[in-house]
C-alpha cells in the first residue's frame, strides 16, 4: 500500500528525477520539497534555524518550481544549506515554505549532490486517486 504522501527517486539519463505525490497541493509542494533536499543531503541532519521563504507563480506547476528554486538558492544568496522543509500554506499562486538550514561552511559533511535547478520539463500535476503527483527533473 503506498502512503497518502511521499516520494520516490526516478531514474533518469543525465540528470535527477522525482514523483512526489500528496492529497492537496501544499503536500505535493512540500514532498516535492522534501524529495529535492534528500538528493542534496547525506543523513539526517538538525536545522540551526528556519527561514521562511515564498514561492509564486501563473499556476501551481509554476508556484511549485518557484518554491523549489527558491529552496535552491539559498546557498547562493544566503549562504545557508537546507536540511528539511514544510509548506505552511499553498495555492495555486502562492505557497509558504518554512525551511530548516544551517551555514553552509557547516554543509561539506551533509552535502550529498549539488543541484542546479529545478526544471519545468515535462512538468505537470496530475490527479490520482484521491491527491495529486507529479514528476519533477533537477539539472545538475
Amino acid at each position: 500500500m503506498i502512503a497518502d504522501s511521499g516520494f520516490e527517486g526516478l531514474d533518469h539519463t543525465a540528470d535527477l528525477k522525482i514523483r512526489a505525490w500528496a492529497p492537496d497541493l501544499r503536500g505535493l509542494i512540500e514532498q516535492a520539497a522534501r524529495g529535492m533536499i534528500s538528493l542534496m543531503v547525506e543523513g539526517n541532519p538538525s536545522p540551526v534555524r528556519h527561514v521562511k521563504l515564498t514561492g509564486s507563480g501563473e499556476d501551481a506547476e509554476q508556484t511549485l518550481v518557484d518554491c523549489l528554486r527558491e529552496i535552491l538558492l539559498l546557498p547562493e544568496l544566503s549562504e545557508l544549506y537546507p536540511v528539511e522543509v514544510a509548506v505552511t500554506q499553498a495555492d495555486g499562486r502562492c505557497a509558504v515554505c518554512t525551511v530548516g538550514v544551517v551555514p553552509i561552511a557547516e554543509a561539506a559533511d551533509i552535502a550529498a549532490g549539488d543541484i542546479k535547478a529545478a526544471t519545468y520539463h515535462d512538468i505537470e500535476i496530475r490527479h490520482r486517486g484521491t491527491g495529486l503527483v507529479v514528476e519533477v527533473v533537477f539539472d545538475v
